[in-house]
């Protein structure tokens, strides 16, 4: 089984990064395979940083379960590379 980054080894990517974003859940991810439903394309810099008012979410297909939140706007990804500051949810629960 292959380990997780670890947060101190996080490197946040460029904010022209393309990231594909799910209709579902709200999760972005780098590939459009790591979510079930594409909504668009857009890049890191048009989603990272901006406040989301809901708490984060699971993956409701129970497919892309691997996902990390931001301590610092909530944001929810499939890459801990597209958040600013990711924390693993799995050590939320």
């Amino acid at each position: 089984m292959k380990k997780r980054q670890d947060e101190s080894k996080h490197i946040p990517l460029p904010k022209e990064t393309t990231a594909f974003f799910c209709a579902t859940c709200g999760a972005v991810s780098l590939d459009p395979d790591g979510i079930c439903k594409v909504q668009g394309r857009g890049t890191k810099g048009d989603w990272c940083g901006t406040k989301d008012p809901t708490p984060p979410r699971s993956c409701k297909n129970r497919v892309n379960n691997a996902r990390w939140v931001c301590d610092n706007c909530g944001k929810v990804s499939v890459n801990p590379g597209l958040l600013c500051e990711p924390r693993d949810m799995k050590a939320d629960g």
